[in-house]
């Protein structure tokens, strides 16, 4: 009786001080800043016609991106918005969480052009922050070449994508810039997702190694002002089935050079290209990850366990809630599933999934070795199992 009243005892006193504990802590961690406070007023407003909604373009709500950068080498971080329907807008850190909309007189509005994913970078290597900006949206409209915004240096900026040979036409989703060859330069991997509708055929093997003429993915090597399309010679897929809407780089494999992993919507699996540091990539996600998610989002890669590996991270589109898994999501067949491995699509399942970096050495080669953790809402499951 005396262990059970002392028991009792300091639980009492555990749930008061974790009350008490509770009631000191911040409401939030985060405040919540008015429009009228930052200046930022900006709305990403889509009004859909019988020319152009979700049935005539797929990619209708996929969004726009934000990006984030000093365009003035003041310290503070300047915002860029994308609009699919309106204008894109930039705003000047001002200081203290104020900004002023600079779009206009900066020279990079965009009113009638879809806009999707933008990144700042010093793409001319002059010591400022350039902008790149990917188009989308409808096949038949004007002005979709991808614009790439030099940086006067005056808060001003001049389209200069045609003369660096950045200006593509695919339906873009997104771009990064990096050092593959390690030479001092930015080049730039491309990410497009592709023209043609998702039908029955995703099952035929190979498609992937047929180049599209009006599309894909494109790796473009810096040559002193000016990007070369090298993307066949350094090993990219740059096919009609690559519905990429995520693109991430990381030394994987830790030897010193960046890796791309690319995700893919549908039925085409993931790309995880590993650097051949001889400016080439290999193509080698089968060999370094069990299995993957299915209707790839977007992709991040960061060391969440501290061990000095980056893992990989992948969200899916499965709803959270059970009602909505019930009444809305449509699973694969173990026939289909076991279609999709034999026409070397591999194994994917519906499920965000986290690569955890084992690092493993064969033959001595450094190589990724990942173990798929898949769930969905707040229950992590472990492998195939988890389907």
């Amino acid at each position: 009786m005396l262990r059970l009243s002392v028991s009792i005892a300091c639980t009492l006193l555990l749930a008061v001080a974790c009350t008490g504990n509770r009631a000191r802590r911040p409401a939030t961690l985060f405040s919540l800043l008015p429009a009228d406070s930052t200046g930022i007023g900006f709305s990403n407003n889509l009004q859909f016609s019988e020319e152009l909604n979700m049935y005539t373009f797929r990619n209708f709500y996929n969004g726009g991106g934000v990006g984030v950068g000093d365009i003035n080498n003041d310290g503070l971080p300047d915002l860029f918005f994308c609009s699919n329907q309106g204008s894109n807008r930039l705003y000047l850190n001002k200081g203290g969480f104020r900004f002023e909309d600079i779009t206009e007189k900066a020279g990079v509005a965009s009113d009638g052009v879809w806009s999707t994913g933008v990144v700042f970078a010093d793409v001319n290597g002059d010591g400022l922050m350039d902008i790149y900006v990917c188009k989308s949206g409808d096949l038949k409209g004007k002005h979709r070449a991808n614009q790439l915004f030099i940086n006067n240096g005056n808060l001003t900026f001049t389209d200069s994508a045609e003369a660096y040979g950045l200006a593509n036409t695919g339906l873009s989703t997104h771009a990064v810039f990096f050092d593959y060859d390690r030479d001092g330069d930015l080049d730039c991997y491309l990410l497009n997702n592709s023209f043609r509708s998702v039908g029955n055929y995703d099952l035929v093997r190979d498609q992937r190694n047929i180049a599209d003429t009006l599309g894909g993915n494109k790796l473009y090597r810096n040559d002193g002002g000016h990007f070369t399309d090298v993307t066949r010679e350094a090993g990219i897929y740059s096919s009609k089935i690559g519905f990429g809407l995520g693109v991430t780089i990381a030394d994987v494999n830790k030897d010193g050079w960046p890796d791309i992993y690319v995700s893919n919507d549908f039925f085409e699996k993931d790309y995880l290209y590993i650097n051949q540091r001889d400016g080439s990539f290999r193509e080698d996600l089968e060999g370094c990850i069990n299995e993957i998610s299915m209707n790839s989002m977007g992709a991040d890669i960061a060391d969440i366990n501290n061990d000095g590996l980056p893992d990989i991270y992948v969200t899916d589109m499965l709803p959270e809630a059970e009602d909505r898994v019930k009444t809305k999501t449509s699973f694969e067949t173990w026939e289909k599933y076991q279609a999709d491995i034999a026409g070397g699509y591999y194994k994917q399942f519906v499920r965000n999934v986290l690569q955890l970096n084992r690092g493993r050495r064969l033959q001595g080669e450094t190589r990724i070795s990942a173990r798929s953790v898949v769930w969905r809402g707040s229950t992590p499951r472990t492998g195939a199992g988890a389907r």
